[in-house]
């Protein structure tokens, strides 16, 4: 069974130090319906930021990144609640409203969650969220 929810710096990692195991550890596994936009979003920085001015490659790496995500089961925000949950975290832990909307749902739904993001890891533990990265997944039962 599948338990994890990917946040999209943890996807990133895995995109590039693992390309080779991504699908298989992502198969099945849980994303936010944001999280296609952040990634998409993260590729477009490392490309702009290294200057690229090649549209194919970039629309490439957008294309491999969705049909990974693609094999992920998408959480979607469905109603006032989850917004208003979210809130209140980002609120408490001062953390971004996108942030917070990861942490919500692993909670609410009895996820780990999986992010390089050290300062989201240590304010997981403030809601009760379980957070690893990549490196523990081949650690786990």
């Amino acid at each position: 069974m599948k338990i994890h929810l990917f946040d999209a710096s943890s996807i990133m990692h895995l995109t590039k130090k693992h390309p080779d195991k991504a699908s298989t550890l992502l198969e099945g596994e849980h994303i936010l319906d944001l999280t296609k936009y952040e990634v998409g979003n993260a590729i477009w920085k490392i490309y702009k930021l290294l200057e690229k001015t090649d549209k194919s490659t970039v629309i490439d790496a957008v294309t491999q990144a969705y049909n990974l995500m693609a094999l992920m089961e998408v959480i979607k925000a469905e109603g006032m609640e989850e917004l208003t949950d979210t809130m209140e975290i980002a609120f408490d832990e001062g953390l971004s409203f996108y942030d917070s909307a990861y942490l919500q749902s692993a909670k609410k739904l009895g996820l780990t969650l999986v992010t390089e993001d050290k300062s989201l890891s240590k304010r997981a533990v403030d809601v009760g969220v379980t957070c690893i990265q990549i490196t523990d997944l081949k650690h786990e039962p």
